[in-house]
Parts: C-alpha cells; sequence; structure tokens
C-alpha cells in the first residue's frame, strides 16, 4: 500500500502546495472511492474557533417548484431571415 505523499508525487502534485490543497485533493479522493464525506484538520479547527457559524440540519426537505405554462411570444427584436 502507498502513502499520499507517494500517490500525490505520482500525479505530479505539488509538494509546495498549500495544506489546505492538499486536504481538499485527500477529501475528495476519500469522497470518490468510498463515497463518505470527511471533515478535513483545517474544517475542524475552523468549526471549533467559530461554532455560531454552524448550521446544524435538523431534517431533509422536498424542494418543489412552481412551475406554469406561458405562452412565449415572439420577440420583436428578432427579424425573420429570408
Amino acid at each position: 500500500m502507498k502513502k499520499m505523499d507517494q500517490l500525490m508525487a505520482e500525479l505530479g502534485f505539488n509538494k509546495n502546495a498549500p495544506d489546505s490543497v492538499k486536504e481538499a485533493f485527500i477529501k475528495h479522493l476519500i469522497k470518490a472511492s468510498t463515497g463518505v464525506n470527511v471533515t478535513t484538520p483545517s474544517e475542524k479547527k475552523e468549526i471549533a474557533e467559530n461554532p455560531h457559524r454552524v448550521h446544524a440540519l435538523t431534517s431533509s426537505q422536498q424542494l418543489s417548484f412552481a412551475f406554469i405554462d406561458e405562452e412565449t411570444k415572439p420577440s420583436s427584436r428578432k427579424k425573420a431571415v429570408s
């Protein structure tokens, strides 16, 4: 099994990239391979420092849209091509 730094080097990842970029890449790999959302260390730190900014979802809600049929009138700006 390869370590993350080996995988990142093979993919041409910049070693000098910011930690947030590295975390985002690893988070994407985990999500793509397992389907699980993970919280990165910087996200955990941000949540701990700013708990008032975190909004907990209490329940899921179904979105609904009221699409109505409207007659579309031809635009006067369009010119007929002959």
